[in-house]
């Protein structure tokens, strides 16, 4: 077996953490755990809990609490995640954690007065302060005079491309906008709040969904003969390949696929409102499109994005 994220083989009797996703279903190596253990541990706000570097789901809390003990991180991880844990409990609606980025420090700060973008950490060996919005440290008062110019005028900009990423690898319920995320290659949905059935693929509710005229609009009605009635859309994912092979032939990489064009999609809908010189400046300025694993140039090519390419069969 190898590691699903850097690739080294795992033997059996190594610590590993299998992913809860049935369908991910990879492996993560004990290098790997241990870099994210000193993720988490470093913030914890932002890094708990540990989720697969494949799928992103949230792997088992019983077996991440028995590789603690086992490698004795245990008080570390009383230390820094269990009052987290237990705070986020105790929250009211107007009140949110903030930590510092260098500690495991925690402070709960109310939300009703201004915006928090400044943090001085209490703790007797650390002290420092810190922008929370780029998470550096703060020098001194000149270097906070340019925190303030550069990342307060940002932080509005930044935020609506998180929730764009954040938002591109899920689907929210057409009737109670609950979000959903698939672990399988099949576009019903069934919504676990409010029973709703919809699609997936097209986000349709199945009573709106594209069927042919004077028949009832069910999944069945919906799926049939997709690949001629472009708005309509395939039961399962891995058939698009026989139809478009840019498409992957494997449910979790068709998932990724997916996801993929939803968030350069919703991507995209951020940039036509904050336009070329404001993207460039917070990629230059947070790393935020670098690190996301898109890039400036495919956000942009918008004309050329098709999720399913009918024409390809019909040239043949």
């Amino acid at each position: 077996m190898t590691c699903g994220i850097c690739e080294a083989t795992i033997n059996d009797d190594d610590t590993k953490l299998t992913c809860t996703n049935r369908i991910c279903d990879k492996f993560t190596c004990n290098a790997c755990i241990n870099l994210m253990f000193e993720i988490m541990f470093g913030h914890p706000t932002l890094n708990y809990p540990l989720s697969c570097g494949a799928c992103q789901q949230s792997f088992d809390i019983t077996h991440i609490d028995q590789i603690i003990i086992k490698q004795k991180h245990y008080e570390q991880f009383i230390a820094c995640v269990l009052p987290l844990f237990w705070s986020k409990d105790c929250l009211e609606k107007n009140e949110k954690l903030a930590q510092c980025p260098f500690c495991p420090y925690l402070e709960i700060h109310t939300t009703d007065a201004c915006p928090l973008y400044f943090f001085t950490c209490q703790h007797p060996s650390c002290g420092k302060r810190s922008c929370l919005i780029c998470l550096h440290a703060i020098k001194d008062d000149n270097d906070e005079s340019i925190h303030r110019s550069q990342c307060i005028e940002l932080h509005s900009y930044k935020e609506m491309i998180e929730k764009a990423a954040e938002s591109g690898s899920q689907q929210h319920c057409p009737h109670c906008q609950l979000r959903g995320i698939k672990d399988d290659g099949c576009t019903h949905m069934v919504c676990e709040r409010c029973g709703l059935s919809w699609c997936y693929l097209c986000g349709m509710k199945e009573e709106e969904c594209l069927v042919d005229d004077n028949v009832e609009p069910t999944f069945s009605a919906h799926n049939q003969d997709w690949e001629q009635h472009e708005g309509r859309c395939p039961m399962s994912l891995v058939s698009i390949h026989e139809f478009d092979e840019r498409w992957p032939q494997d449910d979790q990489d068709c998932l990724e696929y997916f996801h993929r064009y939803r968030t350069l999609c919703q991507l995209y809908e951020v940039f036509k409102i904050i336009g070329d010189d404001k993207l460039d400046k917070l990629n230059n300025t947070f790393g935020i499109i670098d690190g996301s694993g898109y890039t400036i140039e495919e956000i942009k090519d918008y004309e050329n994005r098709i999720l399913i390419n009918y024409s390809s069969k019909s040239d043949e």
